[in-house]
């Protein structure tokens, strides 16, 4: 019995490698892995295996009864096994160039521009946009650092794309009410959707002091682990995109890779006067 066992397990490695992704799915009951590309679970190691791919890492950890997540280093080979998961230690979340971090959670992805839960790999190309131009997406879900409340209001709702303010006491955009690097408007897509890409705009409404934002950068937040991870360039680092030049353009930037979200972070960099946003996402609807 244990060496028909030794054969299956080696047979599965075999399968697993010859069709192999970065996700691994229809094994165990369904569990599959989608990574967090560049970072890493810290300090929650016990067995260090050298020398093997990140799919038979997975199914290495898969068949561990005390293996909870991985951490995969694709330069060196080495995979790390965790006796944690990430949602649970979002303290020691890290990121780490050159590592991608996996963990045991079923999660659906994006096949042909919509989300499947049984598709094995991520093949999202879609740039379709997700609902906060034409309201699929309800005010409730938005939310923002501050909101700006001088002689005219500003809500998170106003920073829809091509949003025209209902009256005269609304601002035709979201407005911080702080000028500095910590403010962000935020989008709970609800469920865990595929983002490739934002389209920006400047606030309507104001040609005595036009206003919009000049660079940001984008974080989300992956179905596993609760913790906000940001967007990053074909090198691994955290990717400032270049916003508008003026209030009215639409201007569309992609992400280098499509990143599993169930919330959509942006956080403005440079504006010009005051941070005013309309903003739309792009993915698989």
């Amino acid at each position: 019995m244990a060496v028909l066992s030794s054969l299956i397990f080696l047979l599965l490695e075999m399968f697993l490698e010859v069709s192999a992704s970065y996700s691994v799915s229809g094994l165990y009951r369904g569990v599959w892995y989608q990574p967090v590309e560049h970072h890493a679970l810290l300090g929650q190691s016990f067995m260090n295996i050298s020398g093997i791919s990140a799919v038979r890492c997975s199914v290495r950890c898969l068949s561990h009864h005390g293996c909870f997540s991985f951490n995969y280093d694709h330069t060196n080979q080495v995979c790390q096994m965790n006796n944690a998961s990430a949602e649970h230690d979002c303290d020691n979340f890290q990121g780490m160039l050159n590592v991608s971090y996996y963990d045991a959670t079923a999660k659906p992805t994006c096949q042909n521009g919509s989300v499947s839960d049984n598709a094995p790999v991520n093949t999202c190309l879609g740039f379709e946009k997700l609902g906060l131009e034409d309201g699929s997406i309800p005010d409730e879900r938005l939310s923002a650092s501050s909101n700006y409340s001088g002689l005219r209001m500003s809500t998170p709702a106003g920073g829809r794309l091509n949003k025209l303010p209902p009256d005269n006491n609304t601002i035709g955009a979201w407005h911080a009410e702080v000028k500095d690097t910590n403010q962000w408007i935020q989008v709970d897509l609800g469920n865990p959707t595929y983002v490739t890409g934002v389209l920006t705009q400047g606030r309507y409404g104001n040609p005595y002091a036009p206003q919009w934002v000049t660079k940001y950068k984008v974080q989300f937040e992956p179905p596993s682990p609760a913790c906000l991870v940001d967007v990053k360039d074909q090198l691994g680092q955290t990717q400032i995109f270049n916003g508008n030049t003026d209030e009215h353009s639409v201007v569309e930037r992609r992400f280098f890779k499509p990143v599993l979200a169930v919330k959509i972070r942006i956080v403005p960099v440079e504006w010009k006067v005051s941070i005013c946003l309309r903003f739309e996402l792009l993915g698989c609807k």
